[in-house]
């Protein structure tokens, strides 16, 4: 139910507002891409007073599954910009495009539509008003009693 929450309510730009908001709330400066040409990077984040420590370049995608193109093109904005790190962000992505992260010689992960959702559990309380009154949680906890 979160992820269709989030896959309907984010669309398009949210989903990159979103990344950015979680990337933010572990520490990391997170500059977004301004709506339009974004060159194939949607968020640069990176620690440091200049934001250059170990740079992690973003491409978020809130359709389909992203399949390998969209892997190498990000690899080329990585390896073009200098960042060893690479982020996609899709809501599915295709084997050949998991393969293809695996195969490169730069460091890259994906955030599938589980992965986004975790992140905002772990991080729902340090993300801004705004953001979470667009997805508003509440959390529960209940004794696991498993009659031992």
């Amino acid at each position: 139910m979160i992820p269709a929450r989030i896959s309907e309510d984010f669309a398009a730009r949210g989903l990159a507002t979103l990344v950015t908001a979680l990337l933010r709330a572990p520490g990391l400066h997170c500059t977004q891409s301004p709506a339009g040409l974004d060159g194939g990077v949607d968020v640069v984040a990176g620690r440091g007073v200049l934001r250059l420590d170990e740079p992690i370049v973003v491409r978020v995608k809130s359709g389909g599954p992203v399949g390998a193109p969209v892997v190498s093109q990000l690899h080329g904005v990585m390896a073009a910009s200098g960042a060893k790190q690479g982020l996609p962000v899709a809501w599915g992505v295709t084997k050949p495009a998991r393969d293809t992260l695996k195969t490169s010689h730069l460091s890259g992960r994906v955030w599938a539509a589980a992965d986004v959702v975790d992140a905002v559990l772990a991080s729902y309380e340090r993300l801004d008003e705004e953001l979470r009154s667009q997805l508003p949680l509440k959390r529960v906890w209940m004794l696991a009693d498993d009659g031992a």
